[in-house]
This record gives structure tokens, C-alpha cells and sequence, in this order.
């Protein structure tokens, strides 16, 4: 067993090294999170740290559809990093059409499958106890990954935290975190606390009043946000 666990994680991190000589770069965390979607047949993929009160927050995507799908989960409050954040455990979705995936995720679902997404794998990432992030591996495809796709996969989970570790004195996690998914986060934190303050509320409900009227109007939360920070919009107290 030892030997195999130890043949498994070369496998993974000589595949990550490959991806990193094409650019000619040392390897990094957005490597493994793409190897990551790679063993897993994943079309696209994400990465959501933990936050904040303990928010899946998006910081990463490959593409524009995972890009969507993270800054979507962050603006409904559901989805699969979130889901991942309270339990702490790999989840696989097998088919987005079920009604299990529907009850499971009401407003998500269907604007995943509208993005042709069939099926979906969050993996944790993990240093002990300690709950650090998300990997969503979007699928195109039904079904259920192989039990060695899912070991491969955690094995990226867990060379994120080793490379965020050893990249100590440099940039480690914040080197990699897409500014364009970090500045919008930031608004809504800044809107969430004149909510709070406004409404004598705790953060956790005015961002919930936000969340609440970025779907009652069909915006983003961000964009609810900017209107906020800005003044355009002043969220009254009640329902």
C-alpha cells in the first residue's frame, strides 16, 4: 500500500513538473490545480480558498465557464465549494440533471447545466483539521470518477498545501489568486460591513440581504456590491 501511495504521488507530481516545463517555470499551485482537473477528465476547473467567517471566496479558474460557475457560488451562497467547506470531504455529483443535484443546489443546478456542465467533483484541500480550500473539477460528461482518479486528485489537493509550504518566502497562495476574482470579493466585504452597520446587523445576514437582492434582480453580487459601496442602492431593514 505504501509503495502504491508513494507511486501514485511521483505520478501526480511528475505530471505537474511536465506542465510546469512547458512555460519553463517552476512548478506552482495553479499547476496542480490543473492536473487536478486533468486526472479527473475535468473540461474546466476552480479554486475557492476559505475566507473570511469561513466563505469559499474564488481565486482561480482555467477558463471563463469555472470562472462563472466560482463567482456564481460565492454570489448564491451554494454550490460545491460551499457544500465541501461545511462537510470537509471529496464530493462527486454524478449527474447535474438528477433531481438529487436540483434538490441539492436549486439555483446553482440549472445554471450549471445551462453551461453544459454534467457532472462535477469538489476536493478538499486540507493541512490536517485545518480546512484551506476548494478544487471544482467541471465535467462534461456524466458519471463517477475511478477510485484511483480520486486518490490522483487528492494527492493535487495536498501538493497545493505542500507547494504553498515551501514557497514560504515568496508568494505561495496569494501569487496565483486572480485579481480580477479578489477585487470584486473585496467590494462585497466592503459592501456587506456599510449593510451591517446601516441595518444593525451581524455580517453574516447583511451578506445574505445582499445575496438575496443580487438574485431577486438577476445581478451579481458584486456588481449589488459596487452599487452599495457607491451609494446607488441602500438596502432598507425588513424581508
Amino acid at each position: 500500500m505504501e509503495i502504491r501511495r508513494h507511486d501514485r504521488a511521483a505520478s501526480v507530481w511528475a505530471k505537474m513538473c511536465f506542465l510546469a516545463s512547458l512555460t519553463d517555470s517552476p512548478v506552482s499551485i495553479e499547476h496542480a490545480c490543473v492536473i487536478c482537473g486533468e486526472v479527473l477528465d475535468a473540461a474546466g476547473v476552480g479554486l475557492a480558498l476559505i475566507g473570511g467567517g469561513g466563505l469559499a471566496e474564488p481565486v482561480f479558474a482555467t477558463d471563463e465557464r469555472s470562472r462563472e460557475l466560482e463567482d456564481l457560488q460565492f454570489t448564491l451562497g451554494e454550490g460545491p465549494a460551499v457544500e465541501v467547506v461545511r462537510g470537509g470531504m471529496l464530493l462527486v455529483v454524478t449527474d447535474m440533471t438528477s433531481s438529487e443535484a436540483s434538490l441539492r443546489w436549486p439555483i446553482f443546478t440549472p445554471e450549471a447545466i445551462d453551461r453544459s456542465v454534467k457532472s462535477i467533483i469538489a476536493v478538499p484541500i486540507q493541512a490536517g483539521a485545518i480546512k484551506v480550500g476548494v478544487v471544482d473539477c467541471y465535467r462534461e460528461f456524466a458519471g463517477a470518477p475511478s477510485r484511483e482518479s480520486r486518490a490522483q486528485a487528492l494527492v493535487c489537493a495536498a501538493a497545493v498545501i505542500a507547494l504553498a509550504e515551501a514557497d514560504a518566502g515568496g508568494p505561495g497562495l496569494a501569487g496565483m489568486i486572480d485579481r480580477a476574482f479578489t477585487g470584486r470579493r473585496d467590494r462585497v466585504h466592503q459592501a456587506a460591513g456599510m449593510v451591517s452597520v446601516q441595518l444593525g446587523i451581524g455580517l453574516a445576514d447583511a451578506l445574505a440581504r445582499l445575496r438575496a437582492h443580487a438574485y431577486a434582480n438577476d445581478r451579481k453580487l458584486d456588481e449589488v456590491a459596487m452599487d452599495v459601496v457607491l451609494r446607488r442602492v441602500t438596502l432598507r431593514p425588513g424581508p
